[in-house]
């Protein structure tokens, strides 16, 4: 039996190129508000400052507990907006232009305790998350609206991974650019790679303002409160699973970020700092074409088999990725990583895409129950459970290497005591371990979505009708676009 359908035209939805590009762009802004501290705040807090691992994982906690509290507040403003520039692209260019300027100074740490600096870290990180939230919130939502066409909008978040690729080869060159010798030490590379990073942030913020167009109703949609918002987005199913599963993988991935840090350095690298930013570097690099294959290979299986089998075969890869990490994480071919990177970068990149894509069509089936266009808010709960993950991950990621010995993190120099050679194995298989199991649950949940090519489109063929008939009856559900 055959179970492919075939895709059903839908003359109102396409997306032209340069909005395409336009919200691509916004993507690099939105990967750079993420990335640069993250990538980071160990490699230059930690090793560069001497600051406590400690001290540090609870600073960018708290950061992540306010902007994750604010969430929700900025899909409830953002949903209910009425403007001249319509409810999303105030608050990404305002957050996205008022981030780029803070970024530098994050690394503008004053001398002093350890104390005093993680007061300087928590302020200033704490207000960059929250202008990251007022902006990715809204850029999300914009996302979702942007197209009501099934695989249209799957090709829509494919250009903001295009753009966004770029940007994680820019990331991949961060470390190897704060350790030129041009700079007296990687602290001072940090500040000037933030003015470069803040100058792209700006343009892509002003890119996404100016050349993306909101799809909306003339008809006045009646304010919704965050308390309903939240409780209505919640009991979605489709939703619940497919967050699932995206915020356990990302968690998994990233939560052995700071433990993979060390193996990494020292027991795969031998502690040479410059042969870890060549190899990030260079491996970053070749990963970059493989992250625009992910993305054009995504558009291609999904708009043939549908979006969960394109989801499934980015699963497969991510697995594989793990499963070779017993060999390639070793001394003795430090280069092999990059076979693993090459191999995530190919199904990460296809979750992601398929994770976005798939929300859009849970928006439809909102607005079939609810009545509403509610993007702000799935948006903004996506968000929430983001900063939830990302705030495990500070917490948890930084205690991991305690959990199999690790203690004593500076010789009171300003430099990280190198772990033993047995610390760092059980350090790797705990790394595995957790990579693995985490990806496996995500994959469970992923598989129990049920929306498929067929019922979102006999969802949005009624809408359509719906829609027609008001229109018909009252003039007021004409589509108009906000200048």
């Amino acid at each position: 039996m055959n179970n492919q359908v075939q895709p059903t035209p839908n003359a109102g939805g396409r997306v032209t190129l340069r909005e395409m590009l336009a919200y691509g762009s916004g993507g690099l802004t939105d990967f750079f508000f993420l990335n640069v501290v993250l990538s980071l705040a160990t490699q230059i807090y930690v090793t560069g400052m001497g600051m406590n691992m400690a001290l540090l994982g609870v600073a960018l906690a708290i950061a992540k507990t306010v902007s994750a509290a604010c969430a929700p507040l900025f899909g409830a403003w953002s949903d209910n907006t009425r403007g001249r520039w319509g409810r999303r692209r105030p608050y990404i260019l305002l957050a996205g232009i008022a981030g780029a300027v803070l970024l530098p100074f994050l690394w503008c740490v004053p001398h002093g305790s350890h104390w005093l600096r993680f007061v300087y870290i928590a302020g200033m990180f704490t207000v960059f998350s929250v202008l990251f939230t007022a902006f990715s919130v809204p850029y999300g939502a914009l996302g979702f609206e942007m197209t009501t066409d099934y695989d249209e909008r799957t090709r829509v978040f494919a250009w903001k991974g295009y753009l966004g690729a770029f940007g994680a080869l820019a990331a991949a060159w961060f470390y190897k650019f704060c350790t030129l010798r041009i700079f007296p030490n990687e602290v001072a590379g940090a500040r000037w790679l933030s003015v470069i990073v803040g100058v792209l942030m700006c343009g892509g913020a002003l890119a996404t303002f100016f050349f993306c167009r909101e799809r909306t109703l003339r008809h006045e949609q009646p304010p919704v409160p965050i308390g309903e918002a939240l409780r209505l987005t919640v009991r979605n199913k489709p939703f619940m699973l497919l967050q699932a599963a995206n915020q356990i993988l990302m968690l998994a991935l990233a939560i052995t970020s700071s433990m993979g840090w060390y193996v990494f350095l020292y027991y795969v690298c031998g502690g040479d700092k410059q042969r870890v930013a060549d190899i990030s570097a260079f491996g970053g690099s070749i990963a970059f074409a493989t992250s625009l294959g992910a993305n054009a290979l995504g558009v291609a299986v999904s708009a043939r088999l549908g979006k969960r089998r394109a989801g499934v075969t980015g699963f497969a890869l991510v697995v594989l990725s793990i499963v070779i990490l017993p060999w390639t994480l070793t001394a003795a071919h430090p280069w092999w990583n990059v076979a693993a990177w090459v191999i995530a970068g190919l199904g990460v990149p296809m979750i992601s895409l398929m994770a976005a894509s798939m929300t859009a069509d849970v928006c439809d089936e909102d607005e079939l129950e609810t009545g509403l266009r509610r993007e702000g808010a799935f948006s903004a709960v996506n968000s929430l459970f983001g900063r939830i993950m990302q705030l495990l991950i500070v917490l948890v990621g930084n205690v991991l290497p305690w959990l199999v010995g690790f203690r004593e993190i500076s010789q009171g120099t300003g430099q990280i005591a190198p772990p033993s050679l047995d610390l760092l194995v059980r350090m790797k298989w705990l790394l595995i371990g957790v990579q693995l199991a985490g990806v496996l649950l995500a994959f469970g949940f992923f598989r129990l979505f049920p929306i498929t090519r067929r019922r979102s489109e006999e969802t949005r063929r009624i809408l359509d009708e719906r829609n027609r008939g008001s229109a018909n009856s009252s003039g007021e559900l004409q589509p108009v676009q906000i200048p």
